[in-house]
């Protein structure tokens, strides 16, 4: 997928003269060299995106949303939500998508309810590697536990058994029939296989 490209088109479709921005973008998601919240990670979303995008009630906001919603990610911040949806808001300073690209990337927290629909597509743009082949999920757990290596190991495993234990309580994990059509029976095999591997043999 050529992110240059795309970002182009997207500015022009919403009528934004800032295509240079994109400098930013690439800057934002390589400055702490990170394993998995990085340009893949949207290049990932962005694609499902291609795929789900007639799905959307504003198109161009959920592609935004997808574009900013990790570009603060800091491991150890609990606001990273709220920061990229500032960043998000500065960017879109005076256009009539600043407040919803910015409620969308607030939703990717995934801790509360998602009324909208797409509120839910985004979260179920971020959420689709859970739902992956078995090999792409390793690659991925693995990343996650890289970004986290400044936590000891057990600490680790008892917070990531927490977070797997939230998504797999969960009446659903996607928000769309489409997502949960396609991801959710392998997302909760992963999970449960992930899971089980943090317990003592």
């Amino acid at each position: 997928m050529n992110l240059t490209a795309a970002w182009v088109r997207l500015c022009q479709a919403a009528k934004i003269d800032k295509d240079d921005y994109f400098a930013d973008l690439i800057e934002a998601y390589t400055r702490n060299s990170l394993a998995y919240h990085n340009l893949a990670h949207i290049e990932d979303c962005l694609l499902k995106y291609q795929k789900f995008s007639h799905l959307a009630h504003d198109p161009l906001a959920v592609e935004f949303a997808i574009w900013f919603h990790d570009t603060v990610y800091d491991p150890k911040a609990r606001d990273n939500e709220e920061q990229s949806a500032v960043v998000a808001k500065e960017f879109l300073r005076g256009h009539a998508l600043a407040d919803s690209v910015a409620e969308l990337i607030l939703a990717t927290r995934h801790q509360e309810s998602l009324g909208g629909l797409d509120a839910q597509l985004i979260c179920d743009f971020d959420l689709s590697i859970l739902g992956s082949d078995s090999p792409t999920y390793h690659i991925y757990a693995e990343a996650i536990r890289e970004e986290y290596a400044w936590v000891a190991p057990d600490d680790y495993k008892i917070g990531r058994a927490k977070v797997l234990e939230d998504f797999l309580s969960r009446p659903r994990i996607y928000q769309h029939a489409e997502f949960r059509k396609k991801y959710e029976r392998q997302a909760r095999l992963n999970l449960e296989e992930e899971l089980n591997s943090l317990s003592p043999a």
